[in-house]
């Protein structure tokens, strides 16, 4: 349980609650803090899978928590991106959907190991781009309050991609649903 893999997605769970506080501030001091975190939370996610895997550093621990931080990150960043009105209206319903693709799987998962014969529910290639999508999404909209004068729209980038997250989002939530058997 103690190895750094599991130590940095610990991490990530523990920069959460300062990543939203740091938002809902909402001045331009705590959204580059936030900003700098969420990006440090990011990473994080990247390396505990990338040092798990190199150096044979797997864990049921840390397999069990790693998607659990990532739902973490992605859905409560999200509620707090559309509590201040950076993710609204019609864009609320890519959100939602990537929120119940979450549970979805969640009850899946939960299913598939109350089974006599346990089964395992790996994290699929189309899973890791979704999130990757996911955290970028909110990357770009997490940007934007910082961008003055650009002649890019970070958050309209931003809600593009929270679009395309969550038709990756969908069809992964199919795809592992497709993985259950009868």
């Amino acid at each position: 349980m103690k190895n750094l893999p599991n130590i940095l997605t610990i991490f990530r769970i523990i920069l959460i609650p300062i990543i939203l506080s740091l938002i809902l501030l909402d001045t331009q001091n705590t959204n580059l803090f936030a900003f700098i975190a969420f990006i440090v939370a990011s990473l994080s996610d990247y390396f505990d899978g990338y040092l798990a895997r190199k150096y044979n550093l797997t864990s049921n621990f840390g397999t069990m928590l790693d998607p659990i931080a990532d739902k973490l990150l992605v859905i409560l960043v999200g509620f707090i991106l559309c509590y201040r009105g950076d993710i609204n209206g019609i864009h609320l319903i890519p959100f939602l959907l990537i929120v119940s693709r979450e549970v979805f799987i969640s009850g899946i998962r939960e299913y598939l190991s109350q089974l006599d014969e346990k089964i395992s529910l790996p994290v699929s290639n189309l899973g890791k781009y979704k999130t990757a999508m996911q955290m970028l999404a909110l990357f770009c909209l997490l940007l934007d309050p910082l961008m003055t004068n650009s002649l890019i729209v970070i958050s309209e980038l931003g809600i593009f991609l929270l679009w395309v997250a969550s038709i990756l989002s969908v069809l992964s939530g199919y795809q592992y649903y497709q993985r259950i058997p009868n």
